[in-house]
């Protein structure tokens, strides 16, 4: 007779389908997950709506960020009237007109070596050369005797940073090679000086027949061909003199990049001009980002009759959001005439959007910048923080979304809730798994017997048939 060991598959030794009845019984089981997998689906909904309204939240606070800097406020922008230099602003420039007049641009010092035949030839057996550019301290370069060709001086000279570049010119000529040297610096503030002490018991073109030069008698071994200069301008009829072709302080807050010179009695003129646009730009983008949180926030919160309804229809975070951003943009600045947003034409619109009117914004910049300063950023002599629109409505959004706040909280509520019920599913699948298989030994143990049964009964059919073979005969 078969033994339950023999059998290798559900059925296969009673006959039945019971594989079949076990796959049922486990879809079936599994049904008793459906009312926690609603309830995760619904929660992880959830999640992803406050995820979505603190995004929102998080975008208007970088906004605010920006118009609550005061700093953005003293922008100004700078034009020129001509190509003969260019200008930028900081925040330090003040509006006004000047007229600029520029007779000279600053060139840095050229000088060049008397030409040899070899460059790589030795000069002499070396020796010390010594540089100074304007006021700095003299740099001594070691010139060795197995490293005393043209090439190798430059390549000294390049590496020693002394404020002056080398190179090597060939003029085609029977003595092509002649050393080059220029400041690094433009000015007379920067002129080279240069002198070389040969080493002994060398012969034929030494180092000092090559290097030498001295700026304040003007005259050594080499040549100048390039006489440094400084910077000549006039701004407003006051006389300047720069080293430097980049002036920073001539006019507050304004770089000037000279690039060529202006006709006699042709001044250019420049004028600088608060930077309404970057200001304007950083309002459009406030207002643009709050529109965009009340958009999220209605679409969230939406009642529907014939479609879904949002999924924080009725929720109390998102209520409470909303009411506090609302009450932060209705903040009255004092110690001016500009102390609601109203007062510069912004304004919150029945839909509660804000709009913004031009007009009446460019009139409130125009005539009265500190006071839209102020109605963003705050008094700025005051030691409260925050005392601005701008400052409230990010102080408002950090105290919500920080760990502790209102956004925050709800969220790591959903999230705990979620984590509740995937644990409950875990175990609720345990169980299950645990039924399903004690289904199964029953199974197996019913395939046992059946198999048992039919072998008994072949046995008793097969041993009845010959009795009655035997009775018969």
């Amino acid at each position: 007779m078969p033994s339950s060991s023999s059998i290798s598959s559900l059925g296969v030794g009673s006959g039945l389908d019971l594989s079949s009845l076990l796959d049922s019984l486990q879809s079936s089981e599994q049904t008793r997950l459906q009312p926690l997998q609603s309830r995760l689906s619904s929660f992880n909904t959830q999640l992803s709506a406050y995820g979505r309204l603190t995004s929102s939240v998080n975008n208007l606070q970088s906004a605010a960020d920006k118009l609550n800097d005061a700093s953005l406020f003293q922008s100004t922008q700078v034009s020129t009237s001509g190509d003969a230099f260019t200008a930028s602003s900081s925040k330090e420039a003040v509006p006004g007109s000047y007229s600029v007049s520029v007779t000279q641009l600053a060139q840095a010092q050229s000088l060049v070596a008397p030409a040899v035949a070899d460059s790589t030839a030795a000069l002499g057996k070396g020796g010390t050369i010594t540089i100074t550019t304007g006021d700095n301290d003299p740099v001594d370069i070691e010139i060795g005797e197995d490293n005393a060709s043209l090439e190798d001086v430059r390549d000294a000279i390049n590496a020693a940073g002394t404020g002056v570049s080398a190179s090597i010119i060939n003029d085609g000529s029977d003595t092509p090679y002649r050393l080059a040297l220029s400041s690094n610096a433009p000015g007379t503030d920067n002129q080279i000086n240069i002198s070389a002490t040969n080493a002994a018991g060398g012969s034929g073109t030494q180092l000092s027949d090559v290097l030498g030069y001295d700026s304040a008698a003007g005259g050594g071994a080499m040549t100048e061909t390039v006489a440094a200069q400084d910077a000549k301008l006039s701004v407003n009829g006051i006389d300047i003199t720069r080293s430097s072709n980049t002036v920073e302080d001539a006019i507050q807050g304004v770089t000037l990049s000279l690039t060529g010179t202006t006709e006699a009695d042709s001044p250019q003129s420049l004028t600088t001009t608060r930077d309404n646009d970057t200001i304007k730009g950083a309002l459009t983008k406030f207002i643009s980002a709050y529109n965009s949180y009340r958009s999220t926030a209605d679409n969230l919160t939406a009642y529907n009759a014939d479609a879904n309804s949002g999924v924080l229809l009725g929720d109390s975070t998102a209520r409470s959001v909303a009411s506090r951003i609302r009450e932060s943009l209705n903040t009255s600045v004092e110690g001016g005439d500009l102390s609601m947003l109203s007062d510069i034409g912004i304004s919150l619109q029945t839909d509660g959007s804000l709009k913004v009117d031009d007009e009446k914004l460019d009139a409130a910049l125009d005539n009265d910048p500190r006071g839209v300063a102020r109605l963003f950023s705050g008094d700025l002599a005051s030691d409260v923080e925050d005392d601005g629109v701008a400052g409230a409505v990010s102080s408002t959004i950090a105290a919500m979304t920080d760990d502790n706040g209102l956004l925050s909280a709800a969220s790591d509520g959903v999230q705990r809730s979620i984590d509740s019920v995937n644990d409950r599913m875990d175990q609720m699948q345990d169980s299950i798994d645990s039924e399903i298989e004690r289904y199964r030994q029953q199974f197996v143990q019913l395939d046992s017997l059946m198999s048992d049964l039919n072998s008994t009964q072949s046995y008793l059919t097969t041993q009845l048939s010959q009795l009655n073979s035997s009775s018969s005969e």
